[in-house]
């Protein structure tokens, strides 16, 4: 046992006295040379096109949880800048791409499936918005089952976004259309409130949007027989972008269908350009023979945390009186408000509240001489054209650009034909509404405090395109190690 300890001492001094006898070994890390402000590069632009309308029910109308699109749309695409612009429809492996140079490219598609436009390859240092890519989507429908306008703008994914405008009452059909363009899969959450506040039900959570597909529901499962819609998303994962796609039978005559697209961020002052009245006549007496709700105009307000809205409504005309009411929004509910009584023209719709709120209009457009009788279209608020932005329109048909000022001061905008570089200026009064009719891709120029929204006539139906700047912004990183 001593012999074990005194070799114990013995290898404990020789490793003491090997550590104090050894070299010096040090290491410095200079810790600001590695710190600092990194470039982070903006992401590809991407826009996603909604594609042609879904059936539901099959060819009868009657199979149960068969979801099918019909027919085509048609896209159409106008780009500039450095790259390459990719199309990718989501049901197909292939991938169209066209090159970017020194001129504007212009480009047509049939579209069978929600696709992907993305702006690849280009320079860090290039600009983007709608002046980079700029495309919309628009199908004429015509079937036993659904008949009418579906127009929309390509839009850029988000995790979240408000859908307002849709209903589930008889005759009526709101579809939630999911479409996830990213290789990664992502969930989405819903919340929907009605005129009675918030749906609480289950099955709103967790909702699978695989990648590179579109998931469809229908949202009378979640809120059945309810006349007015909010909508909430938001996604885990990959971003999405959505639709409510709704549709309006009365017995077996189909009466409209139209995409109803996200709102911007809720505000106190909201600005919907676009009330394009055609048909007064016959909007009346379907409305009084079918009792028919889809037969007439509509502001439908959603306040999350409830408010007071003053709504004026103003027409192109200088001696055409528009329409001015107030109106109690309940918090978390959505609020109808009907608009009668306006003759034939053009309008803006203008909402003052004190609290923010979101907002969708909805606009019928009578033909007296054709099927439907009635069509109608949701419009979402427009953004303030704070920046030079570009719009694609269906080739067919009349296309009136709206313009809404809601300064205290005249405001003058201008309107370029990109195709042939033709410009016009358009004087919108203060408080007012102005109008031009649009004959091909147009650039609208920056003008302060004035909205625009593109109203689409085909064949005596009615929808509308949205008039957006979507960019992706680079910043600048501060890494610092500690």
């Amino acid at each position: 046992m001593i012999i074990r300890v005194l070799v114990f001492l013995s290898v404990g001094a020789v490793l003491a006295a090997g550590a104090f006898f050894a070299p010096a070994v040090s290491s410095n890390l200079d810790f600001e040379s590695v710190s600092g402000s990194y470039s982070v590069k903006p992401a590809d632009l991407n826009l996603v096109c909604p594609g042609p309308v879904f059936r539901t029910g099959g060819e009868s109308g009657t199979a149960l949880g068969q979801i099918n699109r019909i027919g085509s749309a048609s896209a159409e695409i106008t780009a500039t800048g450095t790259g390459e612009i990719e199309i990718a429809q989501l049901s197909e492996s292939g991938v169209g791409t066209i090159e970017l140079g020194d001129s504007r490219v212009y480009e047509s598609r049939s579209l069978l499936d929600a696709t992907s436009i993305t702006n690849t390859n280009a320079d860090p240092e290039s600009p983007q918005g709608s002046l980079v890519i700029a495309s919309s989507t628009n199908q004429l429908v015509a079937t036993d089952s659904m008949r009418g306008l579906a127009a929309a703008s390509c839009q850029q994914p988000s995790n979240d976004f408000y859908i307002v405008g849709g209903s589930t009452a008889s005759g009526r059909e709101a579809l939630l259309v999911l479409t996830n363009p990213s290789p990664i899969d992502a969930t989405a959450d819903l919340k929907i409130f009605t005129d009675l506040g918030e749906v609480k039900v289950s099955g709103l959570s967790g909702i699978s949007v695989p990648a590179k597909t579109t998931t469809v529901l229908s949202l009378a499962s979640f809120a059945p027989q309810v006349p007015a819609l909010a909508v909430f998303v938001q996604s885990q994962g990959a971003k999405l972008a959505g639709w409510i796609q709704q549709r309006a039978v009365r017995g077996t005559a189909a009466q409209g269908v139209d995409w109803i697209s996200p709102n911007p961020q809720a505000s106190e002052q909201v600005v919907i350009p676009g009330l394009v009245i055609r048909g007064t006549g016959a909007i009346k007496q379907v409305s009084r023979s079918e009792e028919n709700s889809d037969a007439g105009h509509a502001l439908r307000v959603f306040a999350p945390e409830g408010a007071n809205v003053t709504v004026q409504i103003t027409s192109s005309e200088q001696d055409v009186f528009g329409a001015v009411f107030t109106g109690i929004v309940e918090p978390g509910s959505v609020q109808d408000f009907p608009i009668a009584e306006l003759l034939d023209g053009d309008y803006s719709v203008f909402i003052s509240s004190d609290k923010p709120v979101y907002a969708g209009l909805r606009v019928a457009r009578g033909n007296p001489r054709q099927t439907p009788r009635v069509d109608f279209a949701w419009l979402s608020p427009a953004e303030e054209l704070t920046s030079n932005r570009a719009i694609t329109i269906p080739d067919s048909g009349d296309t009136i650009l709206v313009l809404a000022n809601a300064g205290s001061q005249r405001s003058t905008a201008k309107v370029q034909n990109l195709a042939t570089g033709e410009t016009v200026n358009v004087s919108v009064p203060a408080l007012g509404t102005a109008t031009v009719s649009l004959s091909g891709p147009a650039q609208i120029f920056a003008a302060a405090s004035v909205f625009a929204k593109a109203i689409v006539l085909i064949e005596g139906q009615i929808s509308d395109i949205d008039v957006a700047d979507p960019k992706n912004l680079g910043s600048e990183v501060l890494v610092r190690f500690r």
